[in-house]
């Protein structure tokens, strides 16, 4: 019976995605008849993204199953969001793919690279085309709007065969089809009658019985998330009697509560739960194919006063417990004979050790009841005195599943009642996966990383002529404590990332995102929990930080950002906003300056190019009255605007050591009496003064009359600063300074201070890059507790969520963001 367990939550989680779309009666018509398993996929690139950064997915890339998903030349190609995958037998222990979408006429196509070979077949006077590419290669053909492809050439001509004398789809699988949700990215729609096949499949060297016809089609929408999978659907039951699921026709479920016996060493246990015997005996002798009158009744009177009968699943042999409403006359029925007394715990012999397989097939299989004991509403049977003592001791010592904070994590959303609860241990699953696969992926699985993944579930509540079923595979993940930082998620690119993530607003949330850029010049918009809202091409590497502005004046935020030649302003959708994107002939030389005066949302945008300033209103036109002519050299950073006073102030540095401060029509406001040898610094307002650094390491700051005043701070040539009106930090070579007390950090390569003034406090970070450790002050240059954690960029630190606890983003590998929380 753990096989059953284990066969079916390999099928559940090996091949995890998420949930699909499609309108009924258009891409299944084109289905193989013969399917197995359809992954029905509504957005291919939110299932990529999703499957790309689960744990246990993305830890486990080394295994084959995983991988293949992964290089699916025509799903990596496609550019239709919605598809079917289907799954269909060919030959002994062998699937082959069908992938049916909307037709894609570039699929068959060769490309300006010529990484793509194209050969046409001819076949009953349709055309197949065998397309190659990256080293693996499918056949497609084209149905009216419809793209047929497959790994198989003799599944494309069945499907023009087909076509031509269309069969009619099984009405199971249309209505599993039809109720599939529209919400996630993926749903699995699985023949339950070939459960057996597909686990023989995939596990040959153990053949299960006990999946014959578990059930009809089943329809489970999946969501994947960084952490855990989740299914949620219906199994259809046509003949329902002559399904495992169809035995508990009829009868209504009760709460599963056999995890208050279970050890937490098992490697699991199955339960089945029903409110009538009567009811319950009726369909085991139909599903035994034997009369009623021919079932043995020398266990009814005990039965009757039953509601859960499980089996768990240890280490050397497995036990059967009965969750009793009447454990006193159940003891008077089972005969008394108590044998010895263990930890204050008495224990019987019963003398029918094989009456329960006999009567309870095929829900109960091969248990020898031989011995028992009562532990409240508990009668638990097992093969020996032994195993029997071990439960007690379990018990006793209360390491018992149920008050596991991983079991509760797990189980607190499912139902209370469920006709059959089946949880397994991830360790056991995977060490019967390996057992059972092919030689050469042994040692595939032998290596599983499944760190704090440490049960799966699967649940089924029978009801009228289908079956609810819910299953989850979840880390366990400790909440964390009053001042510790937790990583709650990550997202990995396609590609490596490019520049730093940035938090930008969410008006819809009322919290933020994230922006990130890869080196193929996309953009990403991506949610708190990870997730890819949308990609981007661009024509080039964003300079700068990406700023945002509100338009239309209504609350609703726009990404503003400039490349080398465009500058954009992006929706929250990834929509460009008229009249953007804004092209420029003259090459733009440093990120744009973002200017809101009076903060009234009367925008000026700043584009710099070379020695000259373009100053743009929101809708991108030229603003006439800003009248500055120009520098004599380029212009070294961005323009900078500070306000002293009730003046404006923008200071503009030129590579020939001029800092130019000009008031808001481009006219001199300040004269500034001397070069300045820059540094590579920004200027700030320090003490009302504009302030930065030297090359040689002294603060300089320039007074409103034009004189600047220095002060030795013995900086390196590399040095950086940040400040505010009122704090100053330093870094200069492995010295952080702020507000004059100096931390002697590792020796490393940092980045710059960035300095976050939220909800009036003030954190400082700074990153060594090279031991790859993010450190977090405050404005004492105190570290915050728990640091460093692991990063390799400057953070963006703000409110990601609703809660009060402040999130930050950074890079963590080459291809991938974290998203942490400080607690």
């Amino acid at each position: 019976m753990m096989k059953k367990i284990i066969a079916i939550f390999l099928v559940f989680i090996a091949i995890s995605c998420d949930d699909i779309k499609e309108k009924p009666n258009t891409l299944i018509d084109y289905i193989p008849r013969d399917s197995q398993i359809i992954i029905k996929i509504n957005d291919l690139e939110g299932a990529k993204s999703k499957l790309r950064d689960n744990g246990i997915i993305k830890n486990n890339d080394h295994i084959q199953l995983f991988d293949y998903f992964k290089n699916l030349t025509v799903i990596n190609e496609t550019k239709q969001p919605e598809g079917l995958l289907c799954f269909s037998p060919l030959g002994k222990n062998s699937f082959e793919y069908t992938y049916i979408s909307k037709f894609d006429p570039s699929l068959i196509q060769t490309d300006s690279l010529n990484t793509k070979q194209i050969e046409t077949i001819n076949y009953s006077e349709k055309t197949i085309y065998k397309i190659s590419s990256k080293g693996s290669s499918f056949f497609a053909t084209q149905q009216d709007s419809i793209l047929i492809a497959s790994s198989s050439q003799i599944l494309i001509e069945n499907a023009i065969r087909v076509n031509a004398n269309p069969l009619p789809i099984d009405k199971d699988l249309q209505k599993a089809y039809d109720v599939s949700g529209l919400d996630n990215t993926i749903s699995l729609l699985i023949n339950g009658k070939k459960l057996k096949n597909i686990h023989d499949s995939f596990l040959p060297k153990n053949e299960l019985k006990d999946l014959h016809n578990f059930s009809g089609w089943s329809s489970l929408d999946a969501t994947v998330e960084q952490n855990a999978i989740y299914l949620d659907g219906i199994a259809i039951e046509k003949d329902s009697l002559s399904s495992t699921i169809g035995i508990f026709d009829s009868t209504i479920p009760q709460e599963n509560r056999i995890a208050k016996v279970t050890p937490i060493s098992s490697k699991g246990f199955i339960s089945f739960t029903y409110d009538d015997f009567e009811t319950l005996k009726k369909n085991l002798s139909e599903a035994q194919e034997r009369e009623l009158e021919d079932v043995p009744d020398n266990l009814d009177e005990i039965l009757s006063g039953v509601s859960e009968i499980g089996m768990i699943f240890l280490e050397k042999e497995n036990v059967l417990a009965l969750n009793s409403l009447d454990p006193e006359t159940a003891i008077k029925s089972l005969g008394e004979n108590k044998i010895e007394t263990y930890r204050n715990t008495p224990i019987y012999k019963y003398d029918s050790p094989l009456s329960f397989s006999q009567i309870l097939t095929p829900l109960i299989k091969d248990i020898d009841a031989s011995f028992y004991f009562v532990h409240n509403e508990f009668i638990v049977f097992g093969s020996s005195r032994n195993v029997l003592r071990d439960i007690i001791a379990n018990i006793l010592n209360q390491t018992l599943l149920n008050q596991q904070e991983y079991y509760k994590n797990t189980i607190k959303d499912l139902s209370d009642e469920s006709s059959i609860l089946i949880v397994g241990n991830i360790k056991n699953l995977k060490e019967y996966i390996s057992k059972n696969t092919q030689e050469k992926y042994t040692s595939q699985w032998d290596s599983l990383h499944y760190k704090g993944y440490q049960a799966a579930i699967l649940q089924v509540i029978k009801e009228n002529d289908f079956a609810h079923i819910h299953g989850v595979l979840q880390k366990s993940l400790t909440k964390g404590s009053a001042t510790s930082v937790t990583q709650v998620a990550s997202t990995t690119l396609e590609n490596k990332v490019l520049n730093k993530p940035i938090l930008v607003k969410n008006h819809r949330t009322k919290g933020m995102d994230i922006a990130i850029q890869d080196i193929e010049n996309n953009l990403y918009l991506i949610s708190d929990k990870g997730s890819i809202f949308w990609k981007k091409q661009i024509d080039g590497e964003i300079l700068g930080d990406i700023q945002q502005i509100d338009i239309y004046k209504n609350g609703r935020y726009q990404l503003l950002f400039n490349t080398a030649n465009t500058l954009y302003l992006v929706d929250r959708d990834g929509k460009d906003v008229t009249p953007y994107p804004k092209k420029f002939n003259n090459t733009i030389t440093q990120p744009l300056a973002l200017f809101d005066y009076d903060k009234s949302k009367r925008y000026r945008i700043v584009i710099t190019q070379g020695n000259q300033l373009k100053m743009l209103n929101a809708e991108g036109e030229i603003v006439t009255g800003f009248g500055f002519k120009g520098t004599e050299t380029d212009i070294t950073l961005p323009p900078k605007h500070i306000r002293i006073g009730t003046k404006d102030y923008i200071l503009l540095p030129e590579k020939s050591g001029k800092l130019n401060i000009i008031d808001r029509l481009g006219r001199d406001r300040v004269t500034v009496k001397n070069n300045v040898n820059f540094s590579k610094n920004e200027w700030y307002q320090y003490q009302d003064k504009f302030t930065s650094t030297t090359k040689d390491g002294k603060l300089i700051q320039v007074q409103e009359d034009g004189n600047a005043v220095t002060q030795n701070l013995k900086l390196d040539e590399n040095n950086r600063i940040v400040t505010t009106n009122k704090t100053l930090v330093t870094l200069s070579e492995n010295k952080l300074s702020i507000k004059g007390r100096t931390l002697e950090l590792d020796f490393g390569v940092y980045t710059e201070p960035k300095l976050y003034y939220i909800n009036n406090k003030i954190y400082i970070t700074v990153t060594d890059i090279q031991a790859k450790k993010v450190y977090l002050y405050d404005s004492n240059a105190e570290l915050f507790p728990n640091f460093p954690v692991y990063g390799n960029s400057v953070l963006s630190l703000g409110n990601m969520d609703k809660d009060p606890n402040l999130e930050f983003v950074v890079q963590g590998e080459d291809n991938s963001i974290l998203i942490y929380q400080i607690n």
